[in-house]
């Protein structure tokens, strides 16, 4: 984007990218464009991001899957999309846990952001899970964890209402001793 936001106090996650860099805001719909220039940059900053190294090779390594694509299971309580119509700068804060053997038979979509009906036709979209068991069955990764999590990725500029999801979700990962998780956003 430019500049590096912690070395310049000035700097506003929106401002336009340097002669030569990628401007990230190329290729939005210019009233999403507009959105995202106008209210990431109210956003704090953060300046020491919580980072781990990999420790284990991948192919020793446990992966769970996190989507942003509104997925439960079929038979879970589905993401609140009641109050999403009345509010459509609302997104559900809420997460779903998925299983480890999930099919495009087994999970509904619940989402009014995105068109759904194109992630059942190419799970790996949103959901690479299939493709991780592949990779499992070829030892090119050491194991597909047992629980996935989705959350609903529309959720506006103020990531507080998400944050007990994310600590949970989390929580959950270490519990079934997840090495890595895969962030899929939709």
């Amino acid at each position: 984007m430019g500049n590096v936001p912690s070395q310049i106090p000035d700097y506003a996650w929106g401002d336009p990218p340097n002669p030569g860099e990628c401007d990230p805001y190329l290729f939005l719909e210019e009233a999403i464009d507009k959105l995202i220039r106008n209210n990431v940059k109210f956003g704090a900053l953060v300046h020491d991001i919580p980072w781990s190294n990999v420790t284990k090779p991948l192919n020793e390594s446990s992966i769970s899957v996190v989507s942003t694509a509104g997925l439960s299971m079929k038979d879970d309580e589905p993401f609140d999309m009641e109050t999403e119509r009345k509010r459509p700068t609302w997104g559900d804060p809420s997460w779903r846990r998925l299983d480890r053997d999930i099919t495009a038979d087994s999970i509904a979509a619940n989402h009014l952001h995105i068109e759904t009906s194109h992630l059942f036709e190419d799970l790996d979209v949103c959901f690479p899970v299939p493709l991780l068991r592949k990779l499992e069955r070829e030892n090119a990764v050491g194991s597909v964890a047992p629980n996935h999590y989705s959350i609903m990725g529309f959720q506006g500029s103020d990531l507080r209402r998400i944050a007990p999801s994310c600590v949970a979700i989390a929580e959950a990962m270490v519990d079934d001793d997840v090495d890595l998780a895969l962030l899929i956003p939709v």
